[in-house]
């Protein structure tokens, strides 16, 4: 049986190896943290099923990467501050004419 399943962007983390497995289970994890209130890790073990240490080792990776915070006040994560750039702001910044060689 073949299964297809649907890998969130913010799941390709730069810093680590990109095994299928943590990116399917990064995806789950990102599906249940909303970027106006904080979710537990508990609570996300309970939609995503890891345990809760999995849970953290994920957020944790993903906050090293900006794609989510910590709650300076206790418990919970949410969306961080990450930036994306729009395709043109990228395509502006990079010179178009003939590369040396």
């Amino acid at each position: 049986m073949v299964r297809f399943l649907s890998i969130n962007r913010l799941a390709y983390l730069s810093m680590i190896r990109n095994v299928r497995r943590g990116l399917e289970t990064r995806s789950q994890i990102i599906e249940h943290i909303k970027s106006d209130t904080w979710t537990t890790s508990t609570e996300i073990s309970k939609h995503v099923e890891v345990t809760t240490a999995t849970v953290l080792y994920h957020l944790r990776n993903l906050e090293r990467e900006r794609i989510v915070e910590r709650n300076p006040d206790g418990y919970g994560w949410r969306f961080g501050p990450f930036q994306q750039s729009d395709l043109t702001q990228f395509l502006e910044t990079k010179p178009i004419g003939k590369t040396k060689r």
